[in-house]
């Protein structure tokens, strides 16, 4: 059953078949092959959506839309170009820092990366810095989004492993900013060799009132924070506050929002949410066949094969995780793994909020190289720089990135004493 699903799936993502319906129709293939009424697959489809945690994806995905359109993006931008922009190779610093702040209210990497790619590489260029490293530096900064919360990713994260989406998105903070100071570092090591010049001098007027001007943009992540931890709200409705504070924020605190634009910012982030929730739901009959034909258990037996020691489970782990995440969607290999991963993960005590973080930043750092590389594409189309230029100039991001990986891997309280320090 399982060789049957996988062939067929790889035959039609080779074919160039979408992924839901190559999903959905490798379920299908397997069914009917197996004499399994079909039924079983839409009855699949429909139970795979019945989670009430999904409904925050629709919201948080709103919410970010809303503030990238009020123009957040320039705001933050000019509140840590206020900040470090006076340092040598200040307006790379502005890039990372910036994708932290953004990261906070988006939860997207390719919301951030192609909102962060308009604004910031013409102005790196405009200072001095090679095209092709300012493009790398974006993308690989566009990171941070699934990880700092809110995250779309770890909202599906929690729905597959039944695990709480608050610890996970506490979880994500310390791991974040590793992930952050990584970037810095390369960044700082990169400048100094190319003799990357200085911005403006130091304004302390112009950091206040940058500040004041972005503060209402700053307060939207600790909202989500402090409503988790305190208990006062689930996911989803947190995220129904998030985007109506966005919404608020947009049209009467910055008023770079008008109704005439709400139609179509509503019709984009129901685009968005339907391309994620058709995956979702086409996964769930493949991972049900997964789960019949004993995916889970055998993929058990194969890696305590090799070795029962946690440390090097984890290891081969991230290098398969790093594999697929540059052949195959980041949604789809969450909800096909996640169900196969996480008997083993519990079988070796490692805890299913750590490893959460584990896995999403190892599939999103596939999203940086080829094939599949969406970062890589948004970044290299916007700016329209080639993707030879590109994959030459992002190599010492990717080995920054893998050393923060290894780094959140083998130090598991930096995700978990957060989560426990809030609790």
């Amino acid at each position: 059953m399982i060789v049957t699903l996988v062939l067929v799936l790889v035959l039609m993502l080779l074919i160039g078949v979408p992924t839901a319906y190559a999903l959905a129709a490798s379920a299908i293939a397997v069914i009917w092959l197996e004499g399994i009424p079909l039924t079983i697959a839409v009855q699949r489809m429909t139970s795979g959506l019945q989670s009430f945690p999904l409904l925050a994806i629709p919201l948080f995905i709103l919410a970010g839309t809303l503030m990238n359109s009020s123009g957040i993006s320039e705001r933050l931008f000019a509140l840590t170009g206020a900040l470090v922009g006076h340092i040598r190779g200040g307006m790379a610093y502005v890039n990372v820092l910036t994708n932290v702040f953004m990261s906070g209210i988006s939860g997207s990497s390719l919301a951030d990366c192609a909102a962060t790619t308009r604004v910031f590489v013409p102005q790196m260029v405009k200072h001095g810095f090679d095209k092709g490293f300012s493009v790398a530096l974006t993308a690989s900064s566009a990171v941070l989004a699934p990880v700092i919360p809110p995250s779309i990713l770890l909202v599906i994260y929690g729905w597959q492993a039944n695990v709480s989406i608050g610890d996970l998105f506490v979880a994500g903070i310390v791991p974040g900013l590793v992930i952050a100071i990584a970037l810095l570092g390369t960044v700082a090591v990169i400048t100094r060799q190319r003799g990357f010049g200085r911005g403006p001098d130091f304004s302390g007027r112009a950091l206040l009132s940058s500040f004041f001007d972005a503060s209402w943009a700053l307060l939207m992540p600790v909202i989500i924070i402090v409503g988790f931890r305190m208990g006062i709200f689930t996911a989803t409705e947190v995220a129904a506050i998030a985007a109506g504070y966005a919404f608020v924020v947009g049209l009467f605190v910055y008023r770079t929002l008008s109704f005439r634009e709400l139609p179509d910012i509503f019709a984009g982030a129901a685009r968005d949410t339907s391309s994620i929730l058709i995956i979702a739901a086409t996964a769930a009959p493949f991972g049900w066949i997964l789960s019949v034909g004993q995916a889970p258990q055998q993929m058990l037996s194969f890696l305590t094969g090799v070795s029962d020691n946690p440390f090097v489970i984890l290891l081969l782990i991230n290098i398969i995780l790093l594999v697929l995440g540059t052949f195959m969607e980041t949604l789809v290999l969450i909800i096909i793994l996640v169900p196969i991963l996480l008997p083993l993960i519990q079988s070796l005590g490692i805890d299913p909020v750590h490893f959460g973080i584990v896995m999403i930043i190892n599939l999103v750092i596939g999203q940086l190289t080829p094939p599949l590389g969406v970062l890589m594409y948004v970044t290299c189309g916007i700016s329209g720089t080639s993707i030879g230029e590109f994959i030459r100039a992002i190599k010492p991001f990717l080995i920054a990135l893998i050393i923060a990986l290894l780094v959140i891997t083998y130090i598991p309280a930096l995700a978990l004493y957060p989560t426990a320090l809030l609790r």
